[in-house]
């Protein structure tokens, strides 16, 4: 099954780069209201996720993978968010807390984590790489 592994490879190799293009275009255009808010919160924790777990590569592509544990990759993002936004609250930098920011970190971040899990129990052959 390596044509299955390379093919989830790539795959992770399209999220990656559409969710770099889309949180580059939330800075490049200036629309009040969901795209400023709200998309680069939903497609940063994702982003990460991917970078984090080294999803884009495999293991004998680079010795500067990281590789963590989905468990583990999706615990160090969601606690940096939290971190963000708790400072936010407490005024510690100039920046508007919205409670609503949870919400935008999980709907892209949950759904990597959970496909990503599957996609290991489906082909572990995968993550051996």
């Amino acid at each position: 099954m390596v044509a299955s592994s390379s093919l989830i490879i790539i795959g992770w190799k399209i999220a990656i780069i559409l969710l770099g293009t889309i949180a580059l275009l939330s800075g490049l255009v200036k629309d009040p209201g969901f795209w400023s808010s709200y998309v680069l919160d939903i497609v940063g924790p994702a982003w990460n996720y991917i970078l984090l777990r080294g999803l884009y590569t495999s293991k004998k592509s680079t010795f500067m993978s990281l590789k963590f544990t989905p468990e583990t990759a999706a615990f160090i993002i969601l606690g940096t968010c939290v971190l963000v936004e708790t400072a936010q609250y407490f005024k510690l930098y100039d920046a508007y807390f919205d409670p609503y920011d949870f919400l935008a970190y999980v709907s892209l971040l949950l759904p990597c984590y959970l496909l990503d899990k599957y996609l290991l129990n489906r082909f572990p052959e995968a993550e051996k790489g």
